[in-house]
């Protein structure tokens, strides 16, 4: 009997000492994460304010923040941490006075962007501060990610959902847009436009079939550039949507 009680006691004596090392194991590894979070964050001025809270290997990140960018930024820092693999976000942006004053401002984004070019086309929808990005634009520039950057840096935008498409590169769409902008701009109708990067029309040329999209004066110059398209060498179908002013 003295015997069989050894050993219980032994055994209890290794499952004790088990028990109390494991506790201490996690906690360590719950205030690592968290410190290796708030380093992360620590990158990004803006982001110190927040406050980080662990449980496991989930992070919650609480607070407010200007932009949608500063979110979105955050977000991607907490999921750069060996260890996180969930990111919860309790972030608060400040609401925009209006949908309308909000469209307005992201409008100006598009037509202001530097690379907005002929043969690129940018469009979007509003709902309760959240922007959808449309479009398709042509691949020489990453463009949808650098439009996605600009918009979410928009102050009372909640979120962005970025939809525009990067046409395929094509060294033959590529040599279809230079014969067609050369055709277009030595017409008598178009000529005016020759100089601008980003005109009140555009022209998506998309595997050889061309979408022709924006406003024209009237129904003659929206016939006219269809012509001038569909005999250009090479293209395969011309889809107008061009709109008048008149």
């Amino acid at each position: 009997m003295q015997r069989h009680a050894s050993a219980t006691v032994i055994a209890l004596i290794v499952v004790c000492e088990f028990g109390v090392s494991v506790f201490p194991v996690a906690a360590q590894t719950a205030t690592q994460l968290e410190r290796d979070v708030r380093e992360e964050l620590r990158g990004e001025r803006d982001l110190r304010r927040l406050d980080v809270a662990i449980a496991g290997s989930e992070v919650t990140l609480t607070g407010e923040l200007e932009t949608f960018w500063l979110k979105s930024e955050a977000i991607r820092r907490a999921f750069d941490v060996d260890g996180v693999e969930t990111v919860v976000s309790e972030i608060e942006i400040p609401p925009a006075e209006s949908d309308q004053k909000l469209a307005e401002e992201v409008a100006k984004v598009m037509q202001r962007y530097p690379y907005y070019t002929l043969f690129d086309y940018l469009d979007g929808m509003i709902n309760g501060g959240e922007v959808t990005l449309l479009g398709k634009v042509t691949p020489d520039k990453d463009k949808a990610d650098d439009l996605f950057e600009r918009v979410a840096k928009i102050p009372g935008v909640q979120d962005v959902q970025n939809q525009i498409e990067t046409i395929t590169p094509s060294l033959g769409d590529e040599n279809l847009r230079s014969a067609i902008a050369q055709s277009i701009f030595r017409s008598s109708h178009f000529q005016r436009f020759g100089s601008q990067a980003n005109p009140p029309f555009h022209i998506i040329v998309q595997r050889s079939v061309v979408t022709l999209t924006g406003w024209v004066q009237g129904d003659i110059e929206r016939r006219e550039m269809e012509r001038i398209v569909r005999n250009t060498q090479g293209v395969l179908r011309v889809d107008n949507q061009l709109q008048t002013v008149q």
